[in-house]
């Protein structure tokens, strides 16, 4: 058995759940900054608003987890409303929600139809490395390239 065909292939992630994760992290920037405006500007006292700011960053770190099912995408659409409700506690962060709703919007759009773009291609590259005709980087499985084992 060939070395490339040997041992478990990693998980084709989709492009709404990488998308997602890159921007789930980068909004983890924004809660923290978000964090500090409540606490400096004395919107909240000091344990509510870190305490609020620490679990809305504890939820961006286990949705980025989820991503790779549907229900995860949901939960990212869940933390991008509860950011605009942030707005509540400072009507800056109304504008701020709103972007990063409106750009949530657009990458789970066109990650999606990335995905179902590439969903043949991914098809056909399982399906042919199945058989054996070629190994996980792509490449066609030659007796060259494979030499029998001794």
């Amino acid at each position: 058995m060939s070395r490339r065909n040997s041992g478990r292939l990693p998980r084709q992630r989709s492009i709404r759940e990488v998308i997602g994760s890159i921007f789930l992290g980068f909004e983890l920037f924004v809660v923290f900054l978000g964090t500090l405006l409540v606490f400096g500007m004395r919107v909240l006292e000091p344990v509510p608003a870190f305490a609020l700011g620490l679990t809305f960053a504890v939820l961006i770190v286990v949705t980025i987890g989820l991503l790779r099912y549907e229900w995860g995408i949901w939960l990212g659409w869940a933390v991008q409303i509860l950011l605009v409700a942030a707005g509540f506690l400072h009507p800056g962060m109304f504008v701020v929600g709103a972007l990063f709703l409106a750009s949530w919007t657009y990458f789970m759009w066109k990650g999606g139809q990335i995905d179902r773009q590439r969903a043949p291609i991914i098809a056909e590259y399982n399906r042919r490395l199945a058989a054996g005709e070629i190994g996980v980087d792509g490449m066609p499985i030659t007796e060259q390239n494979n030499p029998p084992s001794s």
